[in-house]
């Protein structure tokens, strides 16, 4: 059974709510599937029940799982469907808004996986992944910088032209088409790195979206942070 780091940075109804991400993800918990209630995820991972309703709660929004009045909580059905409410990806953003889209690569490298695109990407012991940032300018306005992770399977990354759509090029050397997965939307605060990127004071409020997406053959494909100035640019829904 996974367990919660109590030495880590990330909150833990965070943690619990990525392990339950990841159950759904794996199959451990079906869809329409009923999964442990507040009170035995609060005894299991030995943590609040408070903490267990955010990690819920978060679930919920992403439409994961949906509560049942005098019921429980479930997995939603269907599982990871696109539907009228989601959200534009970046690039479709701006066509819809009549801009110009500029990408500029600003590094690749290899990094040691995180415990949580362990789970994610289902890989054992001490994995790397191919790390990707790049910066977004919309009409030269520095707007977004968007950290990509893929496994050793896409290698040829490094050497590929990335200052265009990603997905272009995972289509045309892969033959991968994106299909489902997840997406987060929350506050965050500008690093350095991101301050001099996006031209903003340092701990500026920025717009943090995280995308979990897998391919049209449910495998994994990538994990993807955007860091965005809110005060330049708003997500649309289909």
């Amino acid at each position: 059974m996974d367990t919660l780091n109590n030495e880590t940075s990330e909150l833990l109804y965070k943690q619990l709510a990525n392990i339950i991400r990841n159950d759904i993800f794996e199959g451990r918990f079906k869809q329409d599937e009923r999964i442990p209630s507040e009170f035995d995820l609060s005894h299991i991972y030995k943590i609040s029940r408070s903490t267990v309703r955010k990690a819920i709660s978060l679930l919920s929004e992403e439409g994961l799982l949906v509560k049942i009045h005098g019921k429980g909580t479930f997995v939603a059905s269907p599982k990871f469907k696109n539907s009228s409410s989601t959200f534009l990806s970046f690039t479709e953003n701006v066509d819809a808004m009549g801009k110009s889209l500029i990408t500029n690569t600003i590094s690749r490298y290899y990094e040691t996986a995180t415990p949580d695109q362990k789970r994610f990407f289902q890989l054992d012991g001490a994995e790397e992944l191919l790390k990707i940032i790049r910066l977004r300018s919309i009409e030269a306005l520095p707007i977004c910088v968007e950290t990509t992770w893929f496994t050793k399977d896409y290698d040829s990354l490094l050497t590929k032209n990335l200052n265009g759509s990603l997905y272009s090029v995972l289509r045309k050397d892969y033959e991968i088409e994106p299909s489902a997965g997840s997406k987060t939307i929350e506050l965050c605060y500008a690093s350095a790195q991101e301050a001099e990127l996006l031209d903003v004071p340092r701990g500026s409020a920025l717009m943090l979206v995280e995308d979990y997406v897998y391919d049209s053959y449910n495998k994994p494909l990538h994990i993807t942070k955007q860091v965005v100035r809110g005060d330049k640019f708003k997500y649309a829904l289909k």
